[in-house]
C-alpha cells in the first residue's frame, strides 16, 4: 500500500512539474533594485539589489541590502528542481530550496541560530517584463508579509 501511495505522489509531482514547465520560465537574469515607489518596502529594504544568474537547470541570487558586504550580502547558487543547497545569509549560514511554481520562482529559506526561522520568497516578473514582484512570507516565526517591487537596472 505505502508503495502505491508513493507512487502516486510522484506522478502528481511529476505531472505539477510538467505542467509549470509547459507554462515557461521568465527570464529573471539581471540586476534588479528596489523600486521605492512600489510596494511596502521599509527602511531596511531601501537599498535592496538582487542580482539574479540563471543557467540551464540552475540559478545563482546575489542580494545586497546595504554596504557591508559582510553582514549585508546573501548568497546562493543552487538547481531549480527543488533541492536542498547551502546558502550564505550575510555572515551567517542558511539552506535553501529553489523551483519554479509555473511562472513563479519560489525560494524556501531556513536560516537563524538553529536554523528554525522559515521564510518563502516569490519572484515574479511583470508582464512588461521591467518590474520584478518579490513577496515575502515570514512563516516561522510568523511576521508580516512584504511585497517589493524591484526595477530592471540599465
Amino acid at each position: 500500500m505505502r508503495i502505491v501511495v508513493l507512487s502516486i505522489a510522484g506522478v502528481l509531482l511529476f505531472g505539477a512539474a510538467a505542467l509549470g514547465a509547459g507554462q515557461g520560465k521568465p527570464n529573471l537574469n539581471g540586476t534588479w533594485k528596489l523600486d521605492q515607489a512600489g510596494g511596502n518596502a521599509g527602511q531596511t529594504d531601501k537599498d535592496l539589489v538582487l542580482v539574479i544568474e540563471e543557467k540551464e537547470e540552475s540559478i545563482h541570487i546575489k542580494e545586497t541590502r546595504g554596504p557591508n558586504p559582510k553582514d549585508d550580502v546573501s548568497s546562493l547558487t543552487c538547481d531549480t528542481m527543488g533541492d536542498e543547497c547551502a546558502m550564505q545569509d550575510g555572515r551567517d549560514k542558511a539552506k535553501a530550496f529553489v523551483y519554479y511554481s509555473g511562472p513563479v520562482l519560489v525560494v524556501m529559506k531556513t536560516h537563524g541560530r538553529k536554523g528554525d526561522a522559515v521564510e518563502k520568497r516569490l519572484l515574479s516578473l511583470s508582464p512588461s517584463g521591467d518590474s520584478l514582484v518579490m513577496e515575502i512570507n515570514h512563516i516561522e516565526p510568523q511576521g508580516k508579509d512584504e511585497k517589493l517591487v524591484l526595477s530592471r537596472a540599465r
